[in-house]
């Protein structure tokens, strides 16, 4: 509690902060989480805890001007001495901080920091921000507690510049028609999301001992399409070279009526568009996002939905296509989608979800059809979770890590029932089933039919005991059995032979 203490008062120790102007308030949480697998890695059984504390301090004066800043601390940290501190390991007593990738974890990391402030005709909000849309099955923020199963661990961030604004108010004040108090809202970004990156772009090879054919690499050295480098080789006026940064232009509309009158009835309707354009001039990338959401509460009825596509062009992707004129030019058309109905009340929720990310079958052509959704919308615990998780993270290694799921919806579509009672007030009971299916099998990650006979990837049961008290407590125990088919090559990659794999999982938070 000390340093939740500490933040505060080192604020209000400046005058100005004493003012009865500013509110001063802390968001976030500590959580602990242990996981507990079995069958999961051939022949073992194990089990780790982690730590993650998020503090989040937000400044509002007058509700005109706020100043927000995300701290992680202790992120991912395992318990326990795990770098040796004490030689002697059954004398160990000081824990360090060990990620799980056992690389060591910085104590504090300012994640975000940003302020929002009013302008005349609507808020401007610059800084480390997150971002968040829909569904997040794209732009996901990943801040809070508040998934049917698992945790979020990723979060989308974004060094931005964004202007939001009521567009009928505006035509109401400067030219008398539109109704003001309509909540249709727009937004307009612009993303600096890299600067100078630690690769040195070529887009082709060069062998360096003359017998390339190519004209562009006369004069250099032996090089592959990109090379990695480091931060001291970079130039002073590093910063100059335009064409390497990447820029992201935001454009968003979205209608948010809540409380509207339907008759007899109240409902809740949100419905709107998010547009991206990124560009990297270097690798003649220019991408299209299109993302299109909607969600509807009406009586015991719910309605939610979420589709995107990405189409473009990029020659950014270490990973050769079929075309020698451009070996690295892929043309994107990337796809996704996932959609809920279902009932609810009070004290109970049922949902059917489906949902869908498309595959890349051949990788090495000139279609760059794959990718991953968001890894924190989460989809029960295991399948997605964990097994295609590490699968496609010892298939993309080095360069083409980014093609790796790392526990998002990836290759597949899937059906995702579940639901949750409330059987006493703070205390809920949670169940789900998940049936997923391959897409586009590329032999790798997931094997063709060729390769095997299997219909679908696997199913998966999970259930939760979830208990709410003291208005800030939160503790969830959750459990997964999962049986995946032949489809996932788990045996080549120190996973279960037999397809058969449980998890049981706790997580105990304070939330502020």
């Amino acid at each position: 509690m000390t340093i939740l203490k500490t933040i505060p008062l080192l604020l209000l120790a400046n005058p100005a902060f004493a003012e009865e102007d500013y509110d001063i308030s802390l968001e976030g949480h500590y959580r602990m989480r242990t996981h507990s697998f079995g069958s999961l890695f051939t022949d073992k059984t194990g089990s780790y805890t982690a730590h993650q504390l998020r503090l989040q301090p937000v400044i509002n004066f007058q509700d005109r001007a706020k100043f927000t800043f995300m701290v992680d601390a202790l992120d991912g940290v395992v318990w326990g001495d795990n770098m040796s501190v004490s030689r002697t390991a059954v004398f160990a007593g000081d824990p360090t901080n060990t990620g799980l990738d056992g690389a060591e974890v910085s104590d504090f990391r300012v994640r975000r920091a940003w302020t929002e402030f009013d302008i005349p005709i609507g808020i401007l909000r610059v800084g480390r921000q997150p971002s968040h849309w829909g569904m997040g099955l794209l732009a996901n923020q990943g801040t809070e507690i508040d998934d049917t199963f698992g945790e979020n661990y990723y979060g989308s961030t974004y060094d931005r510049v964004m202007f939001l604004t009521r567009p009928l108010a505006l035509t109401n004040a400067f030219f008398g028609f539109g109704d003001a108090n309509q909540p249709f809202f727009a937004a307009f970004g612009v993303d600096r999301l890299v600067e100078d990156p630690l690769v040195e772009y070529y887009g082709f090879q060069c062998e360096g001992d003359g017998t390339d054919t190519n004209p562009d690499c006369e004069g250099s050295g032996e090089h592959d399409y990109t090379e990695d480098r480091d931060p001291s080789q970079r130039d002073r006026d590093w910063w100059a070279d335009n064409d390497d940064d990447v820029y992201e232009f935001l454009y968003v509309l979205l209608y948010k009526g809540e409380g509207l009158k339907w008759g007899d009835d109240v409902a809740d309707l949100n419905a709107g568009v998010y547009v991206v354009k990124r560009m990297q001039t270097e690798s003649n990338s220019e991408v299209l996002i299109y993302d299109a959401y909607a969600k509807l509460a009406w009586k015991n009825f719910l309605f939610e939905g979420e589709a995107l596509t990405i189409r473009g062009q990029t020659e950014g992707i270490a990973l050769p296509s079929a075309d020698p004129e451009k070996p690295l030019l892929k043309e994107a058309k990337i796809t996704g989608a996932v959609a809920r109905v279902g009932f609810q009340s009070p004290g109970v929720r049922a949902v059917m979800e489906a949902g869908y990310a498309s595959g890349d079958d051949n990788p090495g052509d000139e279609v760059f059809t794959g990718r991953a959704l968001h890894p924190d919308h989460n989809v029960g615990l295991l399948l997605y979770e964990e097994i295609l998780a590490r699968v496609s993270q010892n298939v993309w290694e080095g360069k083409l890590n980014g093609l790796r799921s790392r526990g998002g919806v990836y290759n597949s579509t899937y059906i995702y029932p579940h639901a949750v009672i409330e059987f006493l007030p703070g205390w809920q009971f949670v169940a789900a089933y998940l049936l997923a299916f391959p897409d586009s099998p590329d032999g790798a990650v997931i094997l063709t039919d060729d390769q095997s006979d299997s219909s679908t990837l696997g199913w998966e049961v999970d259930v939760a005991l979830k208990m709410r008290w003291a208005q800030h407590m939160d503790f969830s125990l959750e459990g997964a059995y999962a049986e995946v088919t032949d489809r996932i090559p788990t045996g080549n990659h120190g996973l279960t032979n037999n397809g058969k794999a449980w998890t049981v999982q706790t997580r105990l938070a304070y939330r502020f």
